[in-house]
């Protein structure tokens, strides 16, 4: 019953937060029709997200805890842009407990669905295809119900969110030794942040995921000015991505990488020198496959970690790397803020650096 209703917050949490990604960024441009009020409402969440994980690395919360603690801080955030969501001052609390929940609830399922050692990759596998399922779907969705009844949306997902967070409430209590957790938690960080592929990993994941940022920040409000659906882009977006982790060819190797670096770049100078619609979309679907091939060789890399611990320190790390993408991405393209064109052209300059910096790591520790 409790991995039902695990598997259940999943896809409540990520359904609305897919959408919410969405739009964000043109629901903040709308208020006072200001791209820097996007940097602030972004800088915002990711602070608060990466302040809050940190927090609870040291295990100072139970996962039970910390889900519902962070399904309700998602309830008051969804109830806030429901009433709220044309004052920018209240946009910016959202944000703030967005950013808690986000850091609380996913890393915790995670947690106690693995807690069962017989059953670890199999909730594993679900829950990686619940997030799937909520990430291609509910772009669109949200997109069509925004533009045509924000209000009706709005609480829709205030609504979804107090389904979840009445779940929450009714897990079962789960037994952890957290101070012995707490006692591993340093020699493991440690362990984990001088591993050569975790450095190599973060790094070259952190400038693509910056470019990655730029998509959720400004795409939006770049399509609608030129009349294109975010939701079909992300749709096709999230499409590759997930093709992408069925193909067992996809492993750590030097071509890979670059392969999929090179996929990202394209993806990106398709928004600069295309304008057919038709084309925009198929590239998107190229640029899900590198973004998904990068992510899925480096959790492989990962995987191989022979500590459980290690492993779950790494995954947790390296999956907030486009959460932090998303947050610092409007600063690092301030100097490109000129134009779309520019910021997107931008935009690419990360990509090159990541694989610069891929192919220095590379000759540097070798494989």
């Amino acid at each position: 019953m409790n991995d039902k209703n695990l598997f259940t917050i999943s896809f409540l949490i990520n359904f609305v937060f897919s959408m919410l990604t969405t739009l964000l960024a043109l629901i903040v441009f709308n208020i006072n029709k200001s791209t820097t009020d996007i940097n602030i409402v972004m800088s915002t969440f990711i602070s608060s997200l990466l302040i809050i994980r940190m927090l609870s690395l040291v295990n100072l919360l139970k996962p039970r805890t910390e889900i519902i603690l962070g399904s309700a801080l998602f309830s008051v955030a969804c109830f806030i842009l429901l009433f709220n969501y044309k004052s920018m001052y209240m946009m910016f609390v959202g944000s703030i407990l967005f950013g808690v929940s986000i850091a609380l609830v996913p890393p915790a399922i995670l947690v106690l669905l693995s807690a069962n050692e017989r059953n670890r990759s199999y909730n594993v596998g679900i829950y990686n295809a619940i997030v799937a399922v909520a990430s291609v779907f509910s772009p669109i969705i949200g997109e069509n119900i925004y533009y045509n009844n924000p209000y009706l949306l709005f609480t829709a997902w205030f609504l979804l969110a107090l389904v979840m967070t009445i779940m929450s409430l009714l897990l079962k209590r789960e037994a952890h030794n957290t101070e012995k957790l707490k006692e591993k938690t340093l020699f493991n960080l440690k362990n984990v942040f001088s591993n050569k592929i975790f450095r190599m990993s973060f790094v070259v994941l952190l400038f693509s995921s910056i470019t990655y940022g730029s998509i959720v920040s400004y795409l939006p409000i770049y399509f609608e000015k030129i009349n294109l659906s975010i939701g079909y882009y992300y749709l096709f977006f999230w499409s590759g991505y997930i093709l992408v982790q069925f193909l067992n060819q996809v492993v750590y190797n030097f071509n890979i990488v670059i392969l999929a670096l090179i996929f990202v770049l394209t993806g990106q100078l398709s928004l600069v020198f295309l304008n057919e619609c038709i084309l925009i979309y198929l590239f998107a679907f190229v640029y899900g496959l590198g973004y998904g091939s990068l992510f899925k060789v480096f959790y492989v890399g990962i995987g191989n970690f022979e500590k459980e611990e290690e492993r779950s320190i790494g995954f947790a790390t390296i999956g907030l790397i486009s959460y932090i993408g998303v947050g610092i991405a409007p600063v690092f393209l301030i100097p490109f803020n000129t134009s779309w064109e520019m910021i997107f052209l931008g935009n690419t300059c990360y990509t090159i650096i990541a694989m610069l910096i891929f192919l220095f790591l590379e000759r540097r520790y070798g494989r």
